[in-house]
């Protein structure tokens, strides 16, 4: 039990960066003008293996469903990216998981 516990915090930490800096919501800019400007709310922040991400959902939506988005920094502040790469996926909704299901 000592060392899930100890690996577990290595893997994820929680984190509240984002919401500190903008609140609970936020409303995400297509910068390629594809999509119009979205609120979201911010589920969750973690850190995993040193980087950042957030968990957001639609504001307007009932049931609405999450999204994971990498956190960078550009231009001096937060910069919300899309994870592509499946592996980096999988082991972020992982390190979720446990932060959910065994506790912050």
């Amino acid at each position: 039990m000592i060392f899930l516990e100890t690996q577990r915090e290595r893997m994820a930490r929680k984190l509240n960066t984002l919401e500190n800096e903008w609140g609970e919501e936020l409303t995400l800019v297509d910068e390629e003008g594809v999509y119009p400007d979205s609120r979201y709310r911010i589920l969750r922040e973690l850190e995993v293996d040193g980087r950042h991400y957030a968990v957001l959902s639609a504001s307007e939506e009932r049931d609405p469903d999450a999204f994971i988005f990498r956190v960078s920094q550009k231009d001096g502040g937060p910069r919300l990216e899309h994870v592509d790469d499946e592996d980096e996926w999988d082991h972020v909704t992982d390190a979720l998981d446990d932060m959910l299901y065994l506790g912050d």
